[in-house]
């Protein structure tokens, strides 16, 4: 089935707008509703102020990650590389596009009509070549290439590490609130416990989506961030996993460098949504 451009635009914003809207509601339900009215009730404020700290550093990060992923270039083959082109006229040797592994070669897209660096192909859904394209990713609404796999990287690590937090912070009172509501289906009053004033129905009920939702994000979750960081850890994208005429020639010989070609050399900044400081590659050519 042919879709239309309107359409795939419309359903990459909804799918995007969910992702938005999960993690501002897991953000707001965790604080407003976990951490500032439960907790208190329960008499466990002593918990509130260790716990803001530890979900909200992570789910900030998280949401930063996703910032990031969002709005920055994929990779857009650069004005140097158009020059370089320019310059070497028909000096270039181009060689023509083929799925499979074609180190240090320049190949020719016939979309774009220009000759591309190794390892960028070209997204129909963005309409032009990326540097080291993974895969267009609709739940970011952008690809995911040279410039920005670090940042779709984090945002699976540390949502996923979000929904741990959450969960494993707020299962004893998901377990009241479900054992509460079962109870009401029975005709029993509403009751959370005698000790507990100023909770109401639909405190509860906004906690208990806010787990479910937990739940099936880090459900998602965990095949996505194993298909995507054991690629990573290969130096091999989503395009190039299939690739079999040769062993893959960029594979840096040790999971960590392979890593550094996407996080750059080692250092804190592999843990932060920034530009890598060190960047070991410019996405144009890779060492193999």
């Amino acid at each position: 089935m042919v879709h239309s451009k309107g359409q795939v635009r419309c359903a990459a914003l909804t799918m995007m707008s969910i992702t938005i809207g999960v993690l501002l509601y897991e953000g707001w339900a965790y604080n407003v509703v976990f951490l500032a009215r439960m907790l208190p009730a329960v008499g466990k404020s002593i918990f509130v102020l260790p716990l803001a700290v530890i979900f909200n550093s992570v789910w900030f990060l998280a949401v930063w990650s996703y910032i990031r992923a969002h709005l920055v270039n994929p990779g857009f083959v650069p004005t140097k590389w158009h020059t370089f082109v320019k310059q070497a006229g028909n000096a270039l040797p181009i060689a023509p596009s083929r799925a499979e592994w074609q180190p240090g070669k320049v190949t020719f897209c016939h979309k774009c009509e220009i000759p591309r660096p190794e390892r960028a192909k070209h997204c129909k859904i963005c309409e032009t070549c990326i540097l080291r394209m993974d895969h267009h990713c609709p739940w970011i609404n952008n690809c995911v290439g040279f410039n920005n796999h670090k940042f779709f990287l984090l945002v699976g690590i540390y949502s996923g590490m979000a929904c741990i937090v959450a969960l494993g912070t707020a299962m004893p009172e998901i377990a009241r609130c479900v054992g509460m509501l079962i109870s009401l289906q029975k005709g029993n009053r509403f009751a959370w416990g005698d000790e507990v004033r100023g909770l109401e129905l639909a405190d509860f009920i906004v906690f208990l989506v806010f787990g479910c939702l937990a739940l099936v994000v880090f459900v998602l979750l965990v095949p996505l961030l194993c298909t995507h960081v054991s690629l990573a850890m290969r130096n091999v994208t989503s395009i190039e996993e299939n690739y079999d005429n040769m062993p893959n020639p960029f594979d840096q010989g040790s999971a960590s460098a392979n890593l550094a070609h996407i996080f750059g050399a080692f250092g804190p900044d592999w843990f932060v949504p920034i530009a890598p400081r060190r960047p070991l590659t410019d996405g144009v050519s890779f060492h193999s």
